[in-house]
């Protein structure tokens, strides 16, 4: 039964996309998911997310503060691994925006999903995850952490998120541009948005910074 709910919700979401009906605001399109996407919360663009000294432990098994991101553009999503609704959407999104860049600006862009979800997205589910999808390479960083450090990722991110009784999760669906200092660059609501300016924020931070090796 649950894979066929899962074949219909992945059909579902595929038929959206390929006809472009992903409306920004799809909370009531979705009720017989009981999904609901909640808006972005504003945030303030000068604050750095490098300063929450937090210790998360990677899909690759490797533990990292986000400082160690610190020198790259980021683009940086929250997402939990069981949801087949908005998350693989906006994996795919932040996909876009990397595909979308010039080759040669590619390199100096890291791609970072940080869990909702303490309990099931252990980093071994997040291995499985970034598998699944295709997501192998070090261009991408699935992030677990303990709860406080993700409420404090999501206020500073603006991403509003609530844990419904089912364990699964209402969310912003947001996808971020972070500067080399882990400061706010560029925001993009929804889903299946137009990836145009998160791509001109990263080219601009990799040129404003000179990190491209001419």
């Amino acid at each position: 039964m649950n894979a066929m709910i899962k074949l219909l919700a992945g059909i579902g979401v595929a038929g959206l996309l390929a006809s472009g009906a992903l409306a920004q605001d799809h909370s009531h399109h979705h009720n017989h998911a009981n999904h609901t996407t909640l808006g972005a919360a504003e945030v303030r663009q000068d604050d750095s997310i490098y300063h929450l000294d937090a210790n998360w432990q990677a899909h690759t098994g490797q533990e990292l503060t986000l400082a160690q991101l610190q020198g790259q553009p980021v683009v940086i999503s929250m997402i939990y691994g069981s949801c087949t609704t908005a998350c693989p959407v906006l994996v795919n999104d932040a996909r876009r925006v990397y595909e979308a860049l010039p080759e040669a600006y590619q390199p100096y862009v890291k791609l970072v999903m940080v869990s909702f979800d303490e309990d099931r997205d252990t980093p071994a589910a997040l291995a499985e995850y970034a598998a699944k999808y295709n997501l192998g390479d070090d261009t991408w960083l699935f992030l677990h952490g303990e709860d406080s450090d993700i409420r404090a990722m999501a206020t500073m991110l603006g991403v509003r998120y609530r844990k419904r009784p089912d364990g699964d999760f209402d969310h912003s669906n947001l996808v971020t541009v972070l500067d080399t200092q882990g400061r706010i660059v560029q925001r993009t609501e929804g889903l299946n948005r137009p990836v145009d300016d998160a791509v001109k924020a990263l080219m601009k931070v990799i040129d404003d910074n000179h990190l491209m090796h001419h």
